[in-house]
């Protein structure tokens, strides 16, 4: 009733409204006929809000009578008739302002303010007939938080780090293809140190820098997501992205792949290392289509660069007959495709055909891939199967890059790889120091003239930086899941872009389902960290274990150890499924000061590590793809689960 009598002082029906209204209907059609009984129809609208209870209010019958009322208040202007026209803003105004209240929560109807109603007059003057009330709180509530990040977070993300404006950073960009050296070069001036530190987008690649520190006697660190690594008297430590020490201050300092700036999930990690990271040498390496974007961001923060250009240093050949599988195989071949399922089905064929492969894909976990490629570096398999994950920096000595999908699905929709895809990937091939010359090839002509007619032209400059979500909203007194969506939906200035926040807001809307049974929930910062806590949303075994985290983490000091789940039928897949429960347990237990387990995690993964070489190295010949039918083996990279004759024969019969 409150409402309803502050904001009938506001509230009639406006012109712009009913000439919005016109101009649509002149849109649907050219004439409208004039109700028989305008008067009738207003007034019985009138006795069914009136009689209606706000119990018995819903969504839809709110947005309904607001369409009614739109379209009576549209007639009575055409006809002039005034005693409608006043009979709808004297009777039926208030009595859709007070059902419009009923929808409203307690919370939400105590925040009605002076500032709402200014706001409702001054900017949706007139649009109480076109929209719900709580539709118009919304948008409100949007616009007061726009405004409140606005003054939040400073206009250029590199202001949010004043302590590293205050320095002289010294840049130097290694600027050059795969197989250049770049990466060679930077670590080199690493290793001299006295407290440095390597970022790198994968822990194999920070598990080989932390390798070769050691082995040339420099005391180093590994850290990641999943371990800590340390020596005595550490003097580099070698990181994921992701585990950047903001607050260290280093005399060197290496960012490898620099090109994932743009990258939409992680390329934040990128852009902030290179904004805030507190060295006085920062060795940054990266494609050359990255050049323009980051020297952009280094300018933005007045510090000074050098760039050092690189050639790649072996041939890189696109052969002239297509590939043909399995006859055209050879050892020291990379056989790429783009989803686990047809790496296993491709390495389960060359083993049919008595030919040992090694397997990379994604959500291998990082202790197997590095088995798998030592198998493969040491002769022990002669050939690898893998995803575009080969591309990302791993040295394996592989002669020629074979493409027998050169379509991938991006999450979105399937679509042929681009050119800086292609590129990174196909660059694996050719090896300096063990061949002198590397090959590119691909499954049947068509794919072949795709690949080399993306390996000829240069690679676009990247135009996009990825912003990450700012921590300091999170003192904003509004909903996290509100703060995380209106933050994404303010525009950054150019070549800004926010980083994609689909996966947390996933997490949210798991962990609201189950708000009363986690502690916490309502502390934004505490909320934050569990749904910001990286975990493979897609494994629904995983995110109940998250869930179970979530709920239980305060009871005591250390987290329960996690299940390997029952039954016994999905084999590799449990296994991996279990060592991600794994890494979970280190991760939340990190998070939230727990007591980690360490013996026990060990063992753990050891022994899953174990059975999950076991499942590689024995039965692969069960994941070959077949026709769901007739169990015919189905033709390499097949997009269908039938083969053509069985289809051939039920569209026959159909």
């Amino acid at each position: 009733m409150v409402l309803e009598i502050r904001l009938s002082n506001f509230f009639s029906i406006k012109d712009e409204v009913v000439l919005d209204m016109q101009a649509a209907s002149k849109k649907k059609r050219k004439t409208s006929s004039r109700p028989r009984d305008l008067g009738e129809r207003t007034n019985r609208l009138f006795k069914t809000l009136k009689r209606t209870k706000p119990t018995q209010v819903t969504s839809l019958s709110l947005v309904e009578w607001h369409r009614q009322i739109k379209n009576l208040a549209y007639f009575a202007y055409r006809s002039h008739n005034d005693a409608v026209t006043k009979l709808i803003e004297t009777s039926l105004l208030p009595q859709l302002i007070r059902l419009d209240e009923a929808v409203f929560l307690p919370a939400q109807r105590d925040d009605i303010s002076v500032d709402f109603l200014n706001y409702l007059e001054t900017e949706l003057d007139g649009q109480l007939c076109t929209q719900t009330l709580l539709e118009l709180y919304q948008i409100y509530k949007r616009y007061v938080i726009q405004y409140k990040i606005m003054d939040l977070v400073p206009s250029r993300p590199e202001l949010e780090f004043p302590e590293t404006m205050a320095m002289n950073r010294r840049f130097i960009l290694h600027i050059g293809p795969t197989n250049s050296g770049k990466t060679f070069h930077a670590l080199e001036r690493l290793k001299t140190a006295k407290k440095g530190t390597y970022l790198g987008p994968l822990r194999l690649l920070a598990l080989e820098v932390y390798e070769k520190m050691h082995d040339c006697g420099v005391p180093s660190t590994m850290l990641t997501g999943q371990e800590c690594i340390a020596d005595d008297d550490s003097r580099i430590t070698a990181s994921t992205i992701e585990m950047a020490d903001f607050s260290e201050e280093y005399d060197i300092a290496v960012i490898d792949e620099a090109q994932l700036t743009a990258d939409p999930d992680r390329g934040h990690c990128w852009t902030k290392a290179i904004l805030g990271l507190k060295a006085h040498e920062i060795h940054v390496c990266m494609s050359p289509a990255a050049e323009s974007a980051v020297t952009h961001l280094i300018h933005l923060c007045g510090d000074s660069l050098a760039i050092c250009r690189y050639q790649r240093k072996t041939a890189l050949i696109c052969e002239d007959t297509p590939f043909s599988f399995p006859e055209s195989v050879l050892p020291g071949d990379a056989l790429v495709v783009f989803s686990k399922k047809s790496v296993l089905d491709v390495a389960g064929r060359l083993e049919e055909e008595g030919i040992k492969a090694s397997v990379i894909y994604g959500s291998l976990p990082p202790e197997i891939r590095r088995r798998q490629m030592q198998l493969f570096t040491s002769g022990k398999t002669k050939v690898v199967v893998a995803t575009d994950a080969i591309g990302m920096g791993l040295n394996l000595p592989v002669r020629r890059i074979v493409f027998v999908q050169t379509q991938k699905f991006d999450g979105t929709t399937r679509r042929g790889l681009t050119v800086p895809e292609i590129k990174q990937i196909a660059g694996r091939a050719g090896r300096f120091g063990l061949f002198d010359t590397g090959y590119v090839n691909a499954m049947g002509q068509e794919s072949l003239d795709y690949i080399r007619e993306q390996l000829t032209p240069e690679e676009e400059p990247i135009e996009k930086v990825s912003l990450g979500f700012p921590q300091i909203l999170l003192d904003l007194d509004e909903p996290l899941d509100v703060i995380i969506k209106v933050w994404k939906s303010v525009e950054p200035t150019p070549p800004f872009e926010k980083v994609s926040v689909d996966e947390i807001l996933s997490l949210y809307a798991q962990a609201e389902r189950y708000r009363n049974d986690i502690y916490g929930f309502d502390d934004k910062r505490i909320l934050y960290r569990m749904i910001s806590c990286p975990i493979d949303i897609k494994d629904h075994q995983v995110v109940l274990q998250w869930l179970r985290y979530c709920k239980d983490y305060p009871a005591d000091k250390r987290l329960k150890h996690p299940d390997k789940g029952a039954g016994s039928k999905l084999g590799l897949q449990k296994y991996e499924t279990y060592y991600r429960k794994l890494d979970l347990y280190y991760q939340f237990s990190h998070r939230f000061d727990k007591i980690i387990d360490e013996d026990w995690l060990e063992q753990e993964r050891s022994r899953t590590e174990g059975t999950i070489m076991q499942y590689l190295s024995k039965g692969k010949k069960s994941y070959i793809a077949r026709c769901q039918r007739c169990g015919r083996m189905l033709p390499v990279g097949y997009p269908f689960k039938i083969c053509d004759p069985c289809f051939r024969h039920s569209s026959i019969i159909a």
